[in-house]
């Protein structure tokens, strides 16, 4: 009788230990994916480029041997821009570029006859403003290809770059991993939805609602008033791509501002981006 006792409890804790090790197993794939999609190179604001805009690429390494003729555009965010940039360039976000005339009219004044050269982290941002740009623009456009990836594989890239290059935002990233959460831990009725495209709604987080607000693509008063709606409520984030999850610091930041927290964010899995957007 005993060792049909210890036998059930043996195989009790073995099934046990198999459940944890397969949460353990999820959590860790999970955060690979997160971790793999803020690496990628490709994201969906290729999708967005208009294409019939005249806007020219040009590289790094050009510019800086005449640097005289052009002025470099830097538009990632505020706190990219403050962990290290081109030496010279001028700060300008793309979600002001895109969202707000003033910025486009305060750009045209700081050229005083140069030629615009924006850059990004990959190129993605940087064609966008290219773009936008060269709608007021009366010269030719131009854009960094690959931006702070085509810096770092120069051989003295700190000849024209000032400040870090390992480190693209403030340290705190273990720290913000420790935000995750799992659909089924989600406890709040509304999320910040940070995609692209937009959610109605998403499995295993139904009856929940969802404010669309693609923030890299926000002016700051957009952002302002988004988080302004909040109301010091918890706020809880949706992202499923390198853009959206790379925007779960960014509103972090922002939500500091303003002496609010990110209590959390939720990754979605790629096949939740076919859901009809907003």
């Amino acid at each position: 009788m005993n060792e049909r006792v210890h036998r059930i409890l043996a195989a009790l804790l073995l099934l046990a230990l198999l459940a944890a090790a397969g949460l353990y197993v999820r959590d860790l794939m999970d955060t690979w994916e997160l971790a793999k999609s803020e690496r990628s190179t490709t994201t969906e604001l290729s999708a967005m480029r208009r294409g019939d805009v005249p806007v020219q690429v040009i590289d790094l390494k050009g510019v800086w041997q005449d640097r005289g003729r052009y002025l470099v555009v830097d538009v990632r965010e505020k706190e990219e821009f403050s962990q290290g940039h081109v030496r010279g360039a001028i700060h300008h976000r793309l979600g002001e570029l895109l969202q707000n005339p003033k910025a486009l009219e305060q750009l045209q004044r700081e050229l005083k006859g140069r030629i615009p050269v924006f850059y990004c982290h990959d190129g993605e941002r940087s064609q966008l403003a290219a773009e936008r740009f060269a709608e007021v623009a009366d010269g030719p456009v131009y854009y960094v290809n690959r931006g702070y990836r085509e810096i770092r594989a120069m051989a003295d890239p700190h000849r024209v770059w000032e400040g870090h290059l390992r480190q693209l935002l403030p340290p705190g990233h273990e720290d913000h991993m420790r935000r995750w959460l799992r659909k089924r831990d989600v406890w709040v009725d509304t999320l910040v939805d940070l995609s692209m495209q937009g959610h109605r709604q998403v499995p295993g987080l139904e009856g929940k609602h969802f404010i669309h607000a693609p923030i890299l693509l926000m002016s700051d008063r957009q952002i302002d008033e988004l988080i302004q709606s909040l109301d010091d409520q918890p706020v809880v984030a949706l992202c499923n791509s390198k853009v959206s999850c790379f925007s779960t610091r960014i509103l972090r930041y922002r939500l500091e501002e303003h002496g609010m927290t990110l209590a959390g964010f939720v990754r979605l899995k790629d096949d939740v981006t076919a859901l009809p957007g907003i």
